[in-house]
């Protein structure tokens, strides 16, 4: 595994997670269409169309996977990440802004994991109501993936710290502008204990990402084959995996955020050649975070893609972007140069697709 090649990997993603992860994601675009609420309809579909490259992305990290189980992964993945980028879009749009609706919202991410039936009414507290099951379905297929786990409840806690980070952060971020910041700095402080050398930023940024989550996923349907500590996959991702992957977000939406007055965490750097070697460190720490665990090698070459794509993103629309993107490459390794090569093309190649996804 320490000689995994990157067109190894690009093969399997080209030719097997890639289609299949399309082929769900057309499935439930398909089930959204029959919403019948039209402003859920919409924030549903537009959160499939906008936002595919999420699924594609953590797609990756079935080649972790046992091959029997890799439709599985898949199927949770698409289901989970289309929760978390319809609620995303949902209170982005929602004229209910307040922590009880967001955290109804969300409470659909946390049971996945708590493995109850979605009884509740997410929507208790929304103007819109009707989705005729959709959020609920989602929440059932991501379920009956962790069903195939034998010892799911030796790992469930880890799942649901992840994830109640995660919720805690869309809750806090998306109130008002009044609340928001000082919401984010006291959910720091009781929570700091996970991540004590960050800023308050950094740590919101951290919590904002799912990685952890697929990545503990994809190597527990392998238990057999690969034996895992939950734990060290928690402490290699949070911070270190999840605060690159996020920052690399803001960083490139930041003119973007500025201009509509979104908040953004790379913007609370003192200025940008700050932010720029931030993001220079946590691509290095999250490297060597990854290193404890099995077939760490893979890890790296996330890492490197990442940094990768989500440089070849940004030239496409950020000055910003362009103008650092040279200082970046200047520190890494040839192979993530290559990827940001193969990056440019798959995001060329994505956009020609969208319409027919």
């Amino acid at each position: 595994m320490n000689r995994l090649r990157a067109s190894t990997l690009l093969y399997e993603f080209y030719t097997s997670y890639k289609p299949k992860t399309h082929d769900n994601l057309n499935g439930i675009k398909n089930r959204a269409m029959k919403i019948p609420d039209s402003f859920l309809k919409q924030e549903a579909i537009k959160s499939i169309n906008s936002k595919t490259f999420h699924c594609y992305g953590a797609s990756f990290y079935t080649y972790l996977v046992k091959t029997e189980y890799q439709g599985a992964f898949l199927k949770f993945v698409t289901s989970y990440q289309t929760i978390s980028d319809y609620l995303d879009n949902l209170i982005d749009q929602t004229t209910v802004i307040n922590e009880t609706n967001f955290r109804r919202l969300h409470q659909s991410m946390l049971d996945v994991f708590i493995m109850q039936p979605p009884t509740q009414n997410y929507y208790q507290y929304q103007i819109q109501q009707d989705d005729s099951g959709y959020l609920k379905e989602l929440v059932l297929n991501c379920q009956s993936v962790l069903q195939l786990l034998p010892n799911y409840k030796r790992y469930q806690a880890v799942f649901l710290k992840f994830a109640y980070l995660y919720v805690d952060l869309q809750v806090f971020k998306h109130l008002k502008v009044t609340q928001r910041e000082l919401k984010l700095r006291h959910w720091y402080e009781k929570n700091k204990r996970f991540a004590p050398e960050l800023t308050w930023y950094e740590f919101s940024a951290a919590s904002g990402s799912t990685l952890g989550i697929f990545a503990l996923l994809a190597y527990l349907l392998s238990e057999d084959e690969v034996n895992i500590d939950p734990d060290l996959v928690f402490q290699a991702f949070m911070p270190s995996v999840q605060l690159l992957h996020i920052m690399l977000d803001y960083f490139i939406d930041l003119e973007e955020d500025e201009e509509e007055g979104e908040l953004n965490f790379f913007g609370y750097y003192e200025n940008l050649e700050t932010g720029v070697s931030k993001l220079l460190f946590q691509y290095q720490a999250a490297n060597l975070s990854v290193e404890k665990l099995p077939l760490y090698e893979f890890h790296h070459m996330i890492n490197d893609g990442l940094l990768a794509l989500y440089l070849a993103e940004g030239v496409q629309k950020s000055e910003t972007v362009q103008k650092y993107r040279a200082y970046l490459m200047r520190y890494v390794k040839f192979r993530t140069k290559l990827l940001f090569v193969n990056a440019a093309f798959v995001l060329k190649q994505y956009e020609k697709e969208k319409r027919y996804i």
